[in-house]
Formats: structure tokens, sequence, C-alpha cells
């Protein structure tokens, strides 16, 4: 007898591979694996009992994955077995049997925070000589119920562990009850927070988490615990504190070892879509190195500080220092780079599709990528000006509403107008991130373009709206008018729109723009499909564009990877590949 699981898996990180291989070694079973490029296939040859058998231990040390989308299974009478077992060395949160065995009072590795074994764990330095771990952590809790705060290094960084929430840059919840308690957390957000990769999610706080803290801060990043550290210290709190506030510190006093590891803690964005799809639209941890396909030999790519290295039999994704100190950078533009792929990835070259590709400090472009014709620049969003009195002087020479609209402007807001007037402009933004930073100043969010956009975004992503204002983006010849969305924007402070709405406006009508361009096109050339790539796409912006467009149409975001920064260099050796 032969059972198949079908796994619906984007990650190719060999995480739920050695769960399968593991799970067989431990029951004597074949098992065959193989994968195309959304399947992973497991192949169970057995006796009825021995495939129940196998069916419940995978169902107890199988964990929840961001990236694994479904999971069935059915009898066939074909075994395969063609999938080379090379898997990346990736750091990952603690698995499910880990997790178990340091809360079992008669394992070997009972309160060991540096227990891994061959699927997660850290590049921990040191090995673990205290005899009784969990008075260590019982001491390390009762200094923190009793000073409010311990300094500590765990496996992603020194912190300042607090019960003061108050300038929490991450907030670590003890479980998803206590998310659920404090935060406005949805079936997606629990799933993203449970999963294996443990990331970040931004959550809006709730009543319960006002009136219990005090605090009227709207959202903040929200995880689980990430490592061995921070599960046993949460483990000896959770009956009395259930949120806690950490801090980037110097310090490590109170609890400090040595790690090798620099990842960046992914950020996870969990959409509106009806499956709840979630996207990384930050980070690295668990997700580098990365295998994908062979490019050619010696074939390399880099953007800032990642490479991507194509020898032997597949292309190696990680981070430039550990691949080749010999590479060299070559010039490929950023969004072609990140276009191309992500279309790789997907193996899109063939098909019609459209990309988005959004960047803060590098070019924005819309384009359109076809077998017939190639690819083709479609929109541009290049603009820049040298003051808000420019800009000003610009939006009255529109038309007759023009003046109007800057003298009531002034009247109304007469201490921020004249405090804007003469402002420099001088930002390393480009396109829509400049824009929204520009209208951050207009509206008194800022004094300059970088804190302009950071605190458009902040409002957005905390706003309590379902529906924003319209904001006008509207075409000049083949680049944006970036004037009239300044425009619509002075127009609904006017009317005494608050900030985190108009925000969310700000962002939901550029999301529309986008969903209108894409289906505008579609209509008169049938697409196969919308990419998604740049570090302008995070948060709120991210949700609504995928989920806008997702509706009615494929959406192809970096597949495994953040929005951007890895993804570039695979692309940028994908076009030198074809060169």
């Amino acid at each position: 007898m032969v059972l198949k699981f079908v796994f619906e898996l984007d990650s190719n990180n060999g995480v739920i591979e050695k769960i399968l291989i593991r799970v067989a070694d431990i029951l004597n079973i074949k098992l065959g694996l193989s994968r195309d490029l959304k399947i992973l296939y497991a192949f169970v040859d057995g006796s009825e009992d021995e495939i129940e058998n196998f069916s419940r231990e995978l169902s107890k040390q199988l964990p929840l994955s961001i990236f694994l989308k479904s999971l069935n299974a059915e009898v066939i009478e074909e075994f395969k077995d063609d999938l080379k077992r090379e898997f990346p060395e990736i750091n990952l949160p603690p698995c499910p049997k880990c997790l178990n065995e340091v809360k079992d009072v008669k394992n070997e590795n009972y309160y060991n925070p540096f227990h891994h074994c061959e699927v997660c764990g850290y590049d921990v330095n040191e090995q673990w000589k205290m005899e009784n771990g969990k008075l260590f952590f019982e001491l390390l809790a009762d200094k923190l119920k009793k000073e409010g705060k311990i300094y500590i290094q765990t496996m992603n960084g020194k912190y300042e562990v607090s019960t003061n929430l108050e300038d929490a840059e991450q907030i670590v919840a003890v479980d998803l009850a206590a998310v659920a308690t404090y935060f406005m957390s949805f079936e997606g957000d629990a799933k993203a927070l449970g999963s294996i990769e443990k990331p970040l999610v931004n959550l809006k706080t709730n009543l319960n988490f006002k009136k219990e803290y005090e605090l009227s801060t709207p959202a903040y990043l929200v995880k689980l615990p990430d490592c061995m550290v921070l599960e046993l210290l949460c483990e000896e709190i959770k009956s009395d504190i259930k949120l806690l506030g950490l801090k980037s510190s110097d310090l490590s006093v109170d609890f400090e070892f040595e790690i090798n590891n620099n990842d960046e803690i992914i950020k996870a964005v969990v959409t509106d879509t009806r499956n709840h799809d979630i996207l990384v639209d930050k980070g690295d941890r668990s997700l580098l190195p990365k295998f994908e396909k062979y490019l050619g030999k010696d074939v390399c790519g880099i953007n800032a500080q990642y490479a991507a290295l194509s020898s032997e039999d597949k292309t190696v994704i990680d981070f430039k220092k550990k691949l080749s100190d010999n590479t060299e950078k070559k010039e490929v533009s950023k969004p072609f780079a990140g276009y191309f792929g992500v279309m790789n990835q997907y193996s899109l070259e063939e098909k019609v599709t459209m990309g988005f590709a959004f960047y803060k400090e590098d070019e924005s472009k819309i384009m359109i990528n076809s077998p017939k014709f190639g690819l083709v620049e479609y929109i541009e969003f290049d603009f820049k000006y040298n003051s808000v009195k420019d800009v000003f002087a610009e939006i009255s020479a529109m038309d007759e509403t023009g003046p109007k609209l800057i003298a009531n402007y002034s009247k109304k807001n007469p201490e921020l107008f004249n405090k804007i007037i003469n402002l420099d402009l001088i930002t390393e933004k480009k396109g829509i991130a400049y824009l929204w930073g520009l209208i951050g100043i207009i509206l008194g969010f800022s004094d300059d373009i970088d804190n302009g956009y950071k605190k458009v975004l902040e409002f957005a992503n905390s706003a309590m709206a379902k529906k924003g204002p319209r904001i006008d983006y509207k075409m000049k010849d083949k680049n944006l008018n970036p004037l009239w969305a300044i425009r619509t924007a002075m127009s609904f402070k006017l009317a005494g729109v608050d900030g985190y709405l108009l925000s969310y406006g700000i962002v939901e009508s550029f999301a529309e723009f986008l969903t209108n361009t894409y289906e505008q096109v579609t209509k008169e050339s049938p697409l196969d499909g919308a990419v998604i790539v740049g570090d302008l796409f995070e948060g709120e912006f991210l949700n609504k564009v995928y989920t806008n467009i997702r509706k009615n149409y494929p959406v192809f975001v970096p597949k495994a990877l953040p929005l951007s920064g890895a993804v570039e260099a695979y692309g940028e050796a994908v076009i030198i590949s074809k060169s």
C-alpha cells in the first residue's frame, strides 16, 4: 500500500522534508520524496497499520508553516523517490518535537535553552552546562517580576525584556490566547504567529489592552517566543504576565552566551484574501540560504548584502559574505532584476505578465513582459521638487481651483503653511515614497520627506478603517502626475479628515490605481498574472495591492523570500545568464 501526501508548499528549505524523513526513520518505513514547482509529494510504502502509525506520528511533529498552503493524501499504486536530499542549513525557531522535549522533566534536554535538532535551531557556540535549567529560568522570571526588566541574550539578539510595553520595539505574547485577549487578531494572524517561522505581525491593540496597560499606542509588532530562551522564560511567567516588551540592547547581564546569527526576523503581512495568504515583506531568518534552479556555471548576481551564485546543479541565494568575496556588481536596474527574479521562480518568462516593481530609493516602474514583444516599460514614477513653495506654485497653475485651494489651506493652517513653505526637500527617497513623504510634510506629519513617508505608512497601518477617502492618482503621458494626489489630500485635511484615516486613503487609493491599471490592460490584451516586487510593498499597502488584484487574477510575489533584497540578487543572475 502506498499513501501519497500532497503538500502545497512554496518553500524548498527542507523543513517539511526533514520532518518526513525523521518520522520515516523512527518508524522504519519506506519514504519517497518528489516535487514540482508548487507541490511537495511524499510517498509512504507500508502496511495499513504502518501507514496509520506514520500519519499519527507526522501529525505530532508537523508544524504550521506560513509557506504550507494545504495538505492532502490519497492511496495510489505508484511509488516515487527522485528528490535530491540536499537542504540548506537555516536558522529556525524550535520545532514541536524539541519544544516537547525541553518541557519533559524526564528528557535529558529538560529546560536546555540550547537544545535543537536537524530541523530547527540556531548556531550557538556553547553547550548548556547548568545542571538545573528550571531553577535558572525560575530565578530569571522572579527578577523580571520584581524589577520589571531584565537584560538577556536571545537567539535573535540582545534585548531589554520588560513588563513595560510603552516603548517596545516588539511584543512577545506568551501564547495565542494572550494575543486574542489584547489584540485585534483573526484566523490568518493566528496561523502566522503560530507557524514555525515565528514572524512578527503588526497587530492593532484592542480595548482590553488600552484598559489594562493604559497605553494609547494603536498597533505593535507582535510575535510568539521564537527561541528556547524566550520559550522557557514565558513558560515561567505565563500565569502572571501575558505580554513582554522587547527593546534592542547592548547589555545581556542576566543571561549571556555566544551565537552566530545576524539574520533579521521576518515580518509577515496577513492579507485579506479568502485564504488569508501570508506574505513576507522583510527579513531573512529561516529563508536563507535558499536553493534555486541552475543558471549556468559561475553566474552571479548581487544586491546590497545578498548574492546569488550558480554553480554545480543549483543557484544558492545567501548573504554575499558567505558565498564569495570576489563577486563584482553588474549594472542591472533593480526593478528589472526584481521582476525577472520572480518571473524565473515561477517559470513565467513565456507568459504575459504585468510587473509592479516599486522601491523607496530606486526607480519604480510598471512593466509588461510578453514572449512576443519582450519587456515594455509601461508607467514610470519620476518627479522631484526643490521646495513645497514650488509644489504649491504648480498646483496653482493647474486650473482655476488651484489658487483657491492654496489660499484656503494657508488661511486655515497658517502656522503649518508658513513652516513648510520654504522647507528643503533633500532626500534619497524616489517615486511613490517621495510623493508620500511630501504629502506627509504638507499634512503636517513631519518636517522632512523621510519621516513624512514613515508617518503616512505608520498611520495607514494603524488606522481603524475599512475604507478611506479617495485620493486622486492621475497620469501625465507615461508618468504619474503627483500634484493630483497632493491637492486631494490637502482638500481632505481642510475638510477635517484625521491623519490616520487620510493616510489610509492615500495608501488605499494608490493600491486601487495599480489594480485599475492591471484591469484596463488585461481587458484589451489578456494578462496571465501580476508580479509584485520591491521594498515599497509592506504593511497595509502590500495587503491592499495583493488582495485587490488576487480577487480576480493570479498574483506572484518572491517565492519564500521577502519582497526585496535577495530576490533582486537572484534576478540579476537570471538576467546575466541570458546575456
